[in-house]
């Protein structure tokens, strides 16, 4: 299965990447499977199993947050936003 992994803004600036594609060997995966074949993005988006507050995740186009099921699916593309600033 491989899905696509895009990142924004200055995580694109901490990672020194823009998009990734991600093959992973399992039949159903969530979320959380997907960050953990990505350690280096893993450690700024995820704290205790948990995404951290103020980042927006997209899986297709939807955000996560009005998704009940965060399974993900071949071909399937995330869009990831760290949280805001300025002022």
């Amino acid at each position: 299965m491989k899905v696509k992994i895009s990142v924004y803004a200055t995580l694109r600036e901490k990672l020194q990447w823009k998009t990734k594609e991600v093959n992973l060997n399992k039949n159903r995966v969530d979320l959380l499977d997907v960050f953990n074949e990505l350690p280096d993005l893993k450690k700024y988006v995820i704290e205790n199993g948990k995404i951290r507050e103020g980042f927006m995740i997209l899986i297709n186009g939807i955000n996560i947050k009005f998704l009940s099921d965060l399974k993900i699916k071949d071909g399937d593309e995330i869009d990831i936003f760290p949280p805001g600033g300025g002022g």
